[in-house]
């Protein structure tokens, strides 16, 4: 009998597609998939041959928009942000819990893309397995670098305080959703949980990282049940073809740079849009400019660059000379695999960390923040990006040493092994 998986996640597209490259590579080995999400993201689900449930409870858009969370992005700080995003999200928990229980019906085993609330409780109510699988180290302490969403002196390995910032980010949300969580538990007849501690043993279960190890160094501290796996990489579609248009405009002359901001809403996508364009003039770079969810405009583009909507990373990203992003989680991944040098303008959330963590590695620039960034300054990255031979032979060892790593296949084999030792979700009183 086949079994059927769930996976429970939330977040924009970054945090969408590694896990529809896992199912991917889950439904190849034979298992049934099923990923709940919002309408916007039915095709990526759909196309990959997944079984795509409509989930009502959430939509990414509209939590990014709210006036709190641009506020707060606009302020620039990981912590403001953080507390914005628990405070927001607080009062949406029980709906999203919700969510989870009716989306969840009829799956055999759960994969959550964090273990933060929700998912392990239902796992537990449905008396089926669990398996945790974040594409990043959010909450799990460590020594050998701090919480994506707390580092203020950046991405900085092995020091005392790493593992401080992982259990602040913990006790966060725990106080923030302990009194929702608890009520939904109640309304499904589980017992409540007393405390903190008695939250995290939830947590102890097989644990898969959609991290590369060489862009991040794999804790020795963490139990032996917690595995960093390598990226989750979605491939284009098979069948899939490039506009012809985007194809004559890349033969046309040299390599362009790539400018895009993901899932950020640009909050004024006209002066972004020509801040961009006096910077690549500046820089005497052609460009590729993606709209994205922030709407920068495409109308009345200069020659030398090419508007584009939805092109798949793995197919564009190497073509390019240099590429200007967010420093999302997904968009940051695929420039590293790419071999090529980004330029970051971190926005908020986890975004500060990763822009500090690809300076370090000496393979990108970590920029001005999105809301300060001036034309000038973007035309310095954009020219030291295009010509530094050491920060490009940097990212290219790096990107050929992340394109051998077969992170899903990883996933997928650990994954089997599982179901032979694996217990069903219980959070003891």
């Amino acid at each position: 009998m086949t079994m059927n998986i769930t996976i429970l996640r939330q977040g924009s597209r970054g945090d969408v597609q590694p896990y529809v490259a896992l199912g991917i590579g889950l439904r190849n080995a034979g298992y049934h998939v099923r990923m709940p999400a919002p309408e916007v993201f039915r095709h990526l689900i759909s196309d990959a041959g997944l079984e795509f449930i409509p989930n009502h409870g959430f939509d990414p858009q509209d939590f990014i928009r709210t006036p709190a969370i641009q506020a707060s992005a606009r302020q620039g700080g990981q912590l403001q942000v953080l507390v914005s995003l628990l405070r927001k999200a607080g009062p949406l928990l029980e709906g999203m819990l919700d969510e989870y229980w009716r989306t969840s019906e009829g799956a055999d085993a759960l994969i959550a893309s964090t273990l933060v609330f929700g998912v392990p409780d239902c796992a537990e109510k449905r008396s089926i397995p669990l398996i945790s699988a974040p594409i990043h180290a959010l909450l799990n302490p460590t020594r050998a670098f701090p919480s994506a969403f707390l580092a203020p002196w950046g991405a900085r390995e092995n020091i005392f305080a790493n593992p401080i910032t992982h259990r602040l980010v913990q006790v966060a949300f725990w106080f923030m959703f302990r009194a929702a969580l608890n009520r939904w538990r109640l309304k499904m007849g589980l017992s409540p949980i007393s405390n903190y501690f008695q939250w995290l043993q939830a947590r102890n279960t097989l644990t898969l990282y959609g991290f590369s190890p060489s862009v991040l160094p794999t804790p020795n501290d963490w139990p032996l049940n917690h595995h960093v796996t390598g990226y989750w990489f979605l491939e284009e579609p098979p069948g899939w073809q490039p506009p012809p248009a985007l194809i004559s405009f890349l033969e046309s002359g040299r390599p362009p740079v790539y400018v895009g901001f993901g899932s950020m809403d640009a909050q004024d996508p006209a002066r972004m849009t020509t801040l961009v364009v006096n910077a690549l003039a500046a820089s005497g770079q052609r460009g590729v400019l993606a709209s994205g969810w922030g709407g920068l405009h495409a109308e009345s583009l200069p020659e030398t660059i090419f508007p584009i909507r939805d092109i798949p990373h793995s197919w564009l990203f190497h073509k390019m000379a240099a590429l200007v992003h967010h420093g999302g989680m997904g968009t940051t991944a695929a420039g590293l695999r790419s071999g090529i040098p980004s330029i970051i303008l971190p926005v908020a959330g986890d975004q500060p960390f990763w822009a500090d963590r690809v300076q370090r590695l000496g393979v990108g620039i970590r920029s001005s923040g999105y809301f300060k960034i001036t034309a000038e300054r973007l035309a310095a990255d954009i020219a030291r990006a295009v010509g530094d031979i050491t920060l490009r032979g940097n990212a290219a060892a790096l990107g050929e040493k992340i394109r051998a790593e077969r992170g899903v296949q990883r996933a997928v084999e650990l994954i089997q092994k599982f179901p032979l030792t694996m217990k069903k979700v219980t959070i003891h009183s």
